[in-house]
């Protein structure tokens, strides 16, 4: 493995140890994002199975958010976020179906468009850990 790669593995499984629950959904928002382009490059470059493992890390990771969302407490905009997160994994699935790359410019676009707003969410309005 390169060095570089083992690098990065080291240094993420040290941020996510380290992380509180807001950095670790942004955290899930980016290796999303990574796993999309990923993905991308594999369409483009005919690598169908590198595609399918990205895109199976993508639809897991979205997975993720949607387990993270309280119902409860978080009212409608947990329930659109929850169907939001349905239609954006559908999305990874026709894509992953057709090599379609305008599918996964979508899913970048909607799930860029989701973390600028949570990373914008002011520390002091972040839920604490309990």
């Amino acid at each position: 493995m390169r060095t570089s790669i083992k690098k990065y593995q080291n240094n993420f499984a040290e941020n996510v140890v380290d992380a509180d629950p807001h950095q670790l959904i942004s955290i899930i928002f980016k290796h999303t994002l990574i796993n999309v382009a990923v993905a991308k490059g594999a369409i483009s470059r005919g690598e169908i199975e590198n595609k399918s493992k990205a895109i199976t890390k993508c639809i897991a990771l979205v997975g993720e958010l949607q387990d993270s969302l309280d119902m409860e407490k978080g009212g409608e905009i947990s329930s659109n976020l929850f169907d939001l997160y349905d239609y954006i994994t559908r999305a990874l699935f026709q894509a992953n179906v057709d090599n379609n790359i305008e599918k996964l410019d979508e899913v970048t676009a909607l799930i860029s468009e989701v973390k600028e707003g949570w990373d914008a969410i002011p520390v002091e309005k972040r839920v604490k850990p309990e």
